[in-house]
């Protein structure tokens, strides 16, 4: 009895892989998780491979792209690729452009004349590396990503291994493409919305009139002089200043687990959940926290700068305690996921008094009596919309 050709062989392969990929290799939900199993795989299949770098596009508003290396025994690798890359000598010298140019499946033996010369294939040679193949996948939407293999086996990879290599490509891409398109929707809706409204978006909570209610610290910081800022000066700069003030901001917040739940032009309203890992008194804390180390930020900012035209960055901070709704509210097929609540109102209200009084930072007695800082009364207050003064603290 005869054994199988080497093209039903081959064939199988393709089956038995193609088939992995639909059946393991898509519900890894993410392309690191999916690159780690899938060279796995290849090995098992005995394919001698020894590196594989995945290329990925990404709409991030800090990088524009994801590179992943696998190398055999190591941990995945992950590195984002700047705005701009495509600019860059290590990009134009490479591999990357030639295939994304080019198309096509593209393999070389490391070393051998009569074949294109990239810097990376010298390192790669130093490293023990003998052949490297790289290929584009491209997405459904015309996108082109790339992936490349490499293997120090003496002879290369056999020409059946390059064969499944190139075979696997629709799969593969199809997969990859799901897992990116995964990971852009959650990506530009934490974004947006930010990363609680985004995951509760991603699970269901999208009809009209949806509306979740929790108790926590809330925040309400504003810009000082916006509108003075708006009406001297270009578009481009007041955007540049806007922007340098929530970096002064909004990382304080990110690190204590803060939530960004809204920016209103030069305002964002901030809050900070109790759950299972802070109560009432924790969440205030972490809020007066990331208040302080935000003002403290700002200050610095302006410090940095100088010169008669620098512009000087001043913010009023409210901080209260109470409970925020927040849910779908809109038209039929426009929605706008917000909060709202009389604790909300108060917030906001609050934040004016900083204005009216000069002070970039005050306190409602609910949250002042949750802090375990010494606060001293500035006195009771008429705030518009609600019945009784209001009692205010401040450092």
């Amino acid at each position: 009895m005869t054994g199988a050709s080497p093209t039903t062989h081959l064939q199988d392969r393709l089956a038995h892989t193609n088939d992995w990929l639909m059946r393991q290799g898509r519900p890894t939900r993410d392309n690191s998780t999916l690159l780690q199993a899938f060279c796995e795989h290849l090995r098992d299949q005995g394919v001698k491979l020894d590196r594989c770098w995945l290329h990925i596009r990404a709409l991030r508003p800090n990088f524009a792209g994801l590179s992943r290396l696998w190398q055999r025994g190591e941990a995945i690798r992950d590195r984002p690729l700047e705005y701009g890359f495509e600019s860059t000598a290590a990009y134009l010298q490479s591999p990357v452009r030639f295939a994304a140019q080019n198309k096509g499946f593209h393999h070389w033996r490391l070393g051998l004349p009569g074949q294109p010369e990239f810097p990376v294939f010298e390192e790669l040679r130093a490293e023990g590396y003998a052949s490297y193949a790289i290929t584009p996948l491209v997405f459904s939407d015309g996108a082109v990503n790339v992936i490349s293999w490499a293997t120090r086996e003496p002879g290369g990879f056999a020409p059946d291994d390059l064969a499944l290599l190139e075979g696997l490509l629709p799969s593969l891409s199809a997969v990859v493409e799901i897992n990116s398109l995964r990971r852009f929707t959650s990506n530009l809706l934490t974004t947006y919305v930010g990363r609680e409204p985004g995951e509760l978006i991603l699970s269901g909570q999208v009809r009209r009139g949806d509306v979740r209610t929790t108790t926590a610290a809330l925040m309400l910081a504003d810009l000082r002089g916006f509108s003075e800022l708006s009406d001297r000066h270009s578009p481009d700069l007041v955007i540049e200043t806007l922007n340098r003030y929530f970096d002064c901001l909004m990382p304080p917040v990110r690190r204590r687990g803060g939530e960004v739940m809204e920016i209103m032009g030069d305002a964002m309203l901030v809050i900070f959940n109790e759950n299972g890992e802070r109560d009432s008194r924790e969440a205030c804390r972490l809020a007066f926290e990331a208040a302080k180390e935000g003002l403290a930020a700002l200050e610095q900012s302006n410090e940095a700068r100088s010169g008669p035209d620098r512009i000087v960055l001043q913010a009023g901070i409210a901080l209260h305690h109470g409970q925020a709704s927040y849910g779908n509210i809109g038209a039929e097929d426009r929605l706008d996921f917000t909060v709202i609540g009389p604790d909300v109102n108060l917030t906001s209200r609050i934040e004016r008094i900083c204005r009216e009084i000069g002070r970039n930072l005050i306190m409602s007695a609910n949250f002042a009596a949750l802090l375990d800082e010494p606060c001293f009364e500035i006195g009771h207050f008429d705030l518009r919309g609600f019945a009784r003064k209001q009692l205010l603290f401040g450092l």
